[in-house]
Parts: structure tokens; sequence; C-alpha cells
């Protein structure tokens, strides 16, 4: 049964990692890497299905998730990805403004232009060491803005930003 799941992984992850995959519109020319136990392609629908400790890599960004599910679109490349887990989480060590930490129940990570991580059911993000929690989050990734919205119980948008040059002594 192993050698199954291997079998079908494998099969998965040449088809995710073919050049029509790869994210043009944002400049990326670094492959879509994904490792998961169980895989599902499903070329008709344009959708792949990944299931246990999924993993995906491109460049310095990682995604980690319980469930993600890819989407390619008319061009043939990655849409976008839907992960879940407990909790989903995003990494990107590349970012202008320092290390990006992001973690949720749910994200959506977009791949095509404009490119962004849309985080849900009660979302943080660290970017550098600036902190910011609410129910959803939006990232903008090459415009590097956070948009942050509280939930229908109310639960208010937290935000800790820290002065730049990072003493805590009030400014620049």
């Amino acid at each position: 049964m192993r050698a199954i799941r291997t079998c079908v992984v494998a099969l998965a992850l040449g088809m995710v990692s073919a050049p029509a995959l790869h994210a043009a519109e944002t400049g990326a020319t670094e492959p879509l890497q994904l490792s998961a136990d169980h895989g599902e392609l499903d070329n008709a629908e344009g959708v792949s299905t990944y299931t246990g400790n999924v993993v995906v890599t491109r460049g310095s960004m990682r995604i980690t998730g319980d469930e993600l599910r890819v989407y390619r679109g008319d061009d043939g490349g990655v849409a976008r990805i839907e992960v879940e887990g407990d909790p989903a989480t995003y990494r990107d060590e590349a970012s202008a403004s320092g290390a990006v930490d992001a973690q949720a129940p749910r994200m959506t990570y977009h791949a095509s232009a404009p490119e962004r991580l849309h985080l849900e059911g009660g979302a943080q993000l660290q970017r550098g060491r600036d902190e910011f929690r609410g129910e959803t989050l939006l990232y903008h990734i090459a415009g590097d803005r956070i948009e942050a919205d509280r939930g229908d119980d109310g639960q208010r948008v937290e935000i800790k930003l820290y002065p730049e040059n990072g003493d805590g002594g009030g400014g620049q």
C-alpha cells in the first residue's frame, strides 16, 4: 500500500512541477515543489488534491498543511493554492520587510498577479517584528501591504508595530 501511495505522489508531483505550472506572472522562475502522503490529479478539472503532511515550496516560499488543492488557470499555470491545516502555515524569507510568517486554519495563495495570500478562521501574520491578528487577513505580497478584518463575533483586529530601528526607542 505504501508503494502505491509513493507512486501516486510521485506521479502527481511530476504533473505539478511541469513547466506549465510555473507562476510566470509573478516573475518567479522557480518551480513549484510539493510533497505529501497522498496525491490525486484531475487533469479534466484542472485540480490536484494532496493530503497528509503537505509541504509546498517555491524559491524562499514554503506552505504547509493537512490538505491542499492546486487549481490551474486557463493558461495552464497555477492560479491558486487552497490549504487547510491545524494550522496551515506560510513562510517567505525573501520579503522586502523581513521574513513573513503566517498561520490560519484556512488559507488561499493566489499565484497569479496580483500575488496575494488570504488567511481565514483566526489568522496571524508576522512581518519582521510587526504582528497582525484578525479573523481574516489579506497579505498583498508584491505590494507588501496587509489588510485585517474582525470576525462576526466582534473580535477586534490586533496589530503590533515596532519602530524601524527595532530598539523600541520610538522611531528612526
